[in-house]
């Protein structure tokens, strides 16, 4: 299938996201280990979708868009299963890299379910507007 492009991402520092996280994470749960929440699928990648929202989509094309209050939930790997986490729109500021790429390159390509992601998303971005 071929993918439609133009829907241009920020990449996301995955070591910073991931600290990040750690970060939140611990805030929250004084009983969480840093150490059992590693990386999701990558590149994390942040869009602008409906309107100016701020999105961040991953590898596999599974994505949150922002709450009202300014926070995301990200993937990452958590004890071997995938898992969300909080962040603000400022941890991922902290992230975002000079780096983009367009969304149809950084969802992996392998089979129809992925394409029907990325098609999702695509039909969500926003042109006029950049993520935070």
């Amino acid at each position: 299938m071929e993918r439609p492009t133009g829907a241009v991402a920020v990449k996301l520092d995955a070591d910073i996201l991931l600290n990040r996280a750690r970060a939140a994470q611990a805030a929250r749960d004084p009983r969480f280990v840093p150490e059992a929440l590693t990386h999701g699928p990558r590149p994390q990648m942040l869009i602008a979708v409906d309107r100016g929202n701020a999105a961040v989509v991953n590898g596999e094309g599974v994505g949150e868009v922002e709450q009202d209050d300014d926070r995301i939930d990200v993937w990452f790997t958590h004890e071997g299963f995938w898992d969300t986490v909080e962040l603000t729109l400022e941890d991922l500021n902290e992230a975002a890299t000079e780096e983009t790429i367009d969304l149809a390159d950084g969802i992996r390509r392998f089979g129809d379910r992925l394409d029907l992601n990325h098609h999702s998303w695509f039909g969500r971005y926003d042109r006029d507007h950049r993520p935070a």
